[in-house]
């Protein structure tokens, strides 16, 4: 009896674009890149931290060390839990993160160039790094991987922050409370969200003096992030948005 053929293995399944939205899947892709940043402050025991990065950790801290443990393990097992029921139910995600990483190289390759066409009005004199801390303190660090690991993890904790928590938020409030339309709601919370973004860089004793070129330059970033997050999910607009990191750090 003759053998049966398999058949050949697809690059990336048909349901790709689907696949790539599914929280599941986008939680799991940043795993590895949380995991890298964390690893990177401890290794090089640098004072420094992400500015949204450091508000997580002040909201878990004043829930103090009971509190922290508890919803550690909460999350946790949740996560655990959302993923089984999804895996039992789905095929296995082959060659969707392979994808996701190209997804988010290319447009953190482009973010830069269009955000600054998108801000021609205040045409830019510099590069400018998406991070709060990336221009002011990466030189103080110790130079090499630690630094790339810092750079990731500074975009993923700002995206999760501002298009995750925010502009998810913001959509969801627009939407299903409010009762606006899909469109309105989306771009509304696009906007709302690009603009805190921007701002934020600016809070507090340790943000930057205000500089109308640099706002400009970080809102349309935002604006794109936000589509991108929109239309592809949150894992890749946060691996676009360390990715783009990198980039002017190692071009400095």
């Amino acid at each position: 009896m003759p053998a049966r053929r398999r058949p050949p293995p697809t690059v990336l399944p048909v349901d790709y674009v689907a696949r790539t939205r599914a929280l599941p899947v986008n939680l799991l892709f940043l795993m590895p890149w949380l995991m890298i940043y964390q690893l990177s402050l401890f290794f090089s025991q640098s004072p420094v931290d992400n500015a949204a990065a450091a508000w997580f950790r002040a909201l878990f801290h004043a829930m103090g060390r009971d509190g922290f443990l508890l919803v550690t393990l909460a999350i946790a097992l949740g996560l655990c839990i959302f993923l089984f029921l999804r895996f039992r139910k789905e095929a296995p995600d082959h060659g969707v993160f392979g994808g996701m990483l190209i997804e988010g190289l290319c447009y953190g390759t482009l973010l830069g160039t269009a955000a600054s066409l998108m801000a021609s009005g205040l045409p830019m004199g510099r590069i400018i790094p998406l991070a709060v801390e990336a221009s002011e303190t990466l030189h103080e660090m110790r130079a090499g991987v630690q630094d790339l690991g810092l750079a990731v993890g500074a975009g993923i904790f700002e995206e999760l922050l501002f298009r995750g928590i925010l502009l998810g938020g913001l959509y969801a409030l627009l939407r299903h409370w409010i009762g606006a339309d899909r469109l309105t709601s989306g771009v509304l919370a696009v906007v709302a969200s690009a603009y805190v973004f921007s701002d934020y860089h600016h809070w507090g004793i340790t943000g930057e003096p205000y500089d109308a070129r640099v706002f400009a330059f970080r809102f349309h970033a935002g604006i794109l992030l936000g589509a991108i997050y929109v239309f592809r999910g949150l894992g890749i607009a946060a691996f676009a948005h360390g990715f783009y990191d990198v980039l002017v750090m190692v071009g400095r």
